[in-house]
C-alpha cells in the first residue's frame, strides 16, 4: 500500500483498496450495498488473508477485529461470513490509520471492545 500517510482519512484507504460501500438509488428503487471492487485487488487480498489469518489464530493472540467478526456472527446480526470479513477489513483500516498516525503500537488493552 506504500506510504499510509498519504491516506488523509480511513474511506481514503476503504477506497484505495476498494472496500467502499456502492449505494444506488433513484426514486423508490433501492439496491442493496455492495463493496465497490475498483481498487487494488492485491491489497484488497491481502487485508482479507490478514483477517483470516487472526481467525485462525485467535486462541494464541487476542484481537479486537476477531471479536467484533464474532460480534458481528452472533444475534441479533447474523451476518454472512463475507460481510463481516468487510466489515472487519473496514475496523483494520480505521485501526491501521488511527495507529500511523499517533504514532502508536497496537495493544490489544488498550483498544475498546
Amino acid at each position: 500500500m506504500g506510504n499510509l500517510n498519504r491516506f488523509k482519512t480511513y474511506k481514503k484507504l476503504n477506497a484505495f483498496v476498494g472496500i467502499d460501500l456502492n449505494r444506488y438509488q433513484s426514486g423508490q428503487n433501492k439496491k442493496g450495498d455492495s463493496i465497490n471492487r475498483r481498487g487494488n485487488t492485491n491489497a484488497r487480498l491481502v487485508e482479507f488473508e490478514m483477517i483470516r489469518s487472526m481467525l485462525r489464530n485467535k486462541g494464541r493472540i487476542k484481537n479486537h477485529l476477531v471479536d467484533y467478526y464474532y460480534k458481528l456472527k452472533k444475534p441479533p446480526y447474523y451476518k454472512h461470513d463475507l460481510v463481516a470479513l468487510i466489515a472487519c477489513a473496514n475496523h483494520l483500516n480505521r485501526t491501521i490509520i488511527n495507529l500511523v498516525r499517533t504514532n502508536q503500537v497496537y495493544d490489544y488493552n488498550k483498544t475498546s471492545h
